[in-house]
């Protein structure tokens, strides 16, 4: 909200005039101009459906007599249960964090374990499979960067030259926790691994934690602009949290699914997952895939250098029958470029899809295509169409938040140059 020191609002009370916002007040700081409903290619929610889009409904279950999700802030311990980081240094227990995250899930411990992590390249993938407790893995630099755990994965190259890639000196083996996971990408008999084997880091683990560390899929722009997802964090879990991560890459750099131990989308499962105080950087559907996703403190960043067509935050392939997706609040969204960027589409993986979310109380800048803020979907190429319903008697929006025959992409009380909203052109 803008602000205004007590001597400018007296000055402008005793002559009489009117305070708007003026011109030197960076546009991110001046107050919203959003109003509901919004129009059919930008809806916007009115302040009392906005109530309705908070993290507690977000992290509701299935059953609906079972309480939310409550999660609390991210507690580490004095001493935690295993060290990475380089050999012979003191208190180190691994030199490689699958090493530690195998060691951990062999404990079969109900209670959460604990992996620290030293500032290093940790260069290769990670994969955390499900077990009975649940891993928190921190850096324990000063700053999310100082801990990289990078490699170049492409969803396009063939399963033998990705065998080689993700399993070089055999890490993967039979008997190890994670070998199913690895086993199930490796067997596939497909002309590409695809998008599901193209994770950096993969987890399937409840209540993973994940701390102060930098996750990237370094294949950047080494290749063309065609259809190059390549993920950085994938998570299937539930409850999971993440906390001062940097997240990069460019397609499908966050994936968050509702998979289980079979590496399939689940109809009957919900997944649960908090982002806080994190950086998430691509191009093309940088945040995409089922659950039930909230972002608080979030940076968003659209890169274009790739591709300069096109570019999405959100793709969400929520289930018609689920009310909630991607949530954004307290966050900001940047793009480089001149309009390109949009904030999101639905991913339409089946005809049951309609992806949902929400951008509420964020920063938008100008390099958001104003004219089209939200694109036509994936896959099915559905054009957007938002419901702007009808006001009652009393001036009230009325309309139903889940109509199948629109989209469910929303925004409420956002600011900056990319939060305007522009008349729909006449046909």
């Amino acid at each position: 909200m803008n602000t205004f020191s007590v001597s400018r609002l007296t000055l402008a009370l005793a002559f009489g005039v009117t305070l708007t916002a003026c011109s030197s007040t960076p546009p991110d700081q001046q107050p919203s101009t959003q109003e509901a409903p919004g129009t059919t290619l930008r809806p916007i929610l009115s302040a009392a459906e906005a109530k309705n889009f908070v993290q507690a409904h977000y992290f509701s279950t299935l059953d609906p007599n079972a309480a939310p999700w409550t999660p609390a802030a991210i507690s580490l311990p004095a001493q935690p249960d295993f060290v990475v980081g380089p050999a012979g240094t003191q208190g180190v227990t691994h030199n490689t964090i699958q090493a530690a995250v195998d060691a951990a899930i062999a404990k079969h411990s109900s209670r959460r374990l604990f992996i620290a992590i030293m500032p290093g390249e940790y260069q290769g993938t990670v994969y955390v499979p499900a077990a009975p407790g649940s891993l928190t893995l921190y850096g324990t630099g000063e700053k999310a960067s100082d801990v990289k755990i990078g490699l170049a994965i492409d969803s396009e190259i063939d399963p033998n030259s990705w065998r080689r890639l993700v399993n070089p000196a055999g890490k993967y083996m039979p008997g190890k926790p994670a070998w199913y996971m690895f086993d199930n990408c490796q067997s596939k008999r497909t002309a590409t691994i695809g998008v599901m084997c193209s994770a950096v880091f993969w987890s399937q683990n409840n209540g993973l934690q994940l701390q102060n560390m930098t996750i990237e899929n370094n294949l950047g722009d080494s290749v063309d602009a065609g259809t190059h997802q390549a993920v950085a964090l994938r998570s299937d879990g539930d409850k999971v949290q993440i906390n001062n991560v940097n997240i990069l890459g460019r397609q499908n750099t966050f994936f968050v699914t509702n998979s289980g131990v079979q590496n399939r989308l689940q109809n009957d499962r919900l997944t649960r997952t908090l982002v806080t105080n994190s950086y998430v950087e691509g191009d093309v559907d940088i945040v995409s895939g089922r659950g039930a996703v909230v972002f608080d403190n979030t940076d968003f960043r659209v890169v274009n250098s790739r591709t300069q067509q096109e570019g999405y935050v959100f793709a969400p392939a929520t289930q018609s029958n689920l009310y909630y997706g991607f949530l954004a609040t307290n966050s900001r969204f940047n793009a480089s470029g001149d309009g390109v960027a949009q904030l999101g589409r639905s991913l339409d993986v089946d005809s049951n899809t309609n992806g949902q979310v929400v951008i509420r109380d964020s920063v938008i800048n100008e390099g958001f295509n104003l004219a089209k803020p939200w694109a036509d979907a994936a896959i099915s190429k559905r054009p957007f169409s938002g419901n702007t319903g009808a006001k009652n008697d009393k001036g009230e929006v009325q309309r139903n938040l889940n109509d199948t025959q629109f989209n469910r992409m929303w925004e409420f009380n956002n600011r900056g140059v990319g939060s305007e909203v522009v008349a729909v052109p006449k046909q």
